[in-house]
């Protein structure tokens, strides 16, 4: 009897073992090299410091779409290096309403302006890649790494842009939010996805930027700097060859 439950206990160990190795497998990959295409939608939100926007300071999160390639550079079986590049349209809402001086009055007043953000980004992932096997044709995917962004097109559209105080009917400027969006930005990516039969993939990431969301101003020999981050959430789909 001491026997039977030895051998029932070897079995035992070696099955799971057998199954912990098929879960995480650090065999060689059978390709060392292959690559993928993406196409996603994307929420995303681009924030304002309150340094120079101290009143009423909201952005909404708007939608856009993520189109590109990336190239996995197996190392293990469990294990892949996937730089890509991505083309990435993104928008956002905002609404600022602050007290604001207005020359010629005597009181500050009120300024409110609102509207809707854009901007187009060449962005330059190098995830980490962890696999595990679900079953045959399922693998789960862990990934996380830095990106940067290459900004080469934004437009800020206002569609409520009114001063209290006008001159004939006719508004003043007033300290409107105008600034440019920063032509650099950096920061991390990382979520999960689904590799199905191979080749079909289904994934969603999280992208949190770093680096100030706006480009820099000087007026008077005073540098403004408007700070915020980048947001996004990518819900992606794809095909491996």
């Amino acid at each position: 009897m001491k026997h039977i439950v030895t051998l029932f206990a070897a079995v035992a160990l070696t099955t799971a073992s057998s199954n912990a190795a098929d879960f995480f497998s650090t065999e060689t990959p059978e390709q060392l090299f292959n690559l993928g295409i993406r196409l996603g939608v994307n929420t995303s939100n681009r924030t304002v410091g309150s340094e120079n926007m101290p009143g009423y300071n909201v952005q909404g999160w708007g939608t856009g779409f993520d189109l590109g390639v990336v190239a996995d550079i197996n190392i293990r079986d469990y294990l892949s290096i996937q730089p890509g590049a991505f083309f990435e349209s993104r928008s956002n809402t905002y609404t600022f309403i602050n007290m604001v001086p207005v020359y010629g009055a005597s009181t500050d007043e009120l300024m409110t302006q609102a509207g809707t953000f854009n901007s187009y980004a060449l962005t330059i992932p190098v995830l980490g890649s962890v696999r595990f096997n679900i079953t045959d044709d399922i693998r789960w995917n862990i990934d996380f790494g830095p990106y940067v962004s290459l900004m080469f097109g934004s437009k800020l559209k206002n569609k409520v842009n009114h001063n209290s105080f006008d001159n004939d009917g006719v508004p003043a400027a007033g300290d409107e939010f105008k600034q440019k969006v920063a032509p650099v930005d950096f920061g991390f990516k990382f979520g999960t996805g689904l590799q199905i039969l191979d080749h079909y993939y289904i994934s969603a990431h999280y992208m949190a930027g770093a680096a100030g969301a706006w480009k820099d101003i000087k007026a008077d020999g005073i540098k403004y700097t408007f700070g915020g981050r980048t947001k996004a959430w990518v819900f992606t789909l794809g095909y491996n060859f």
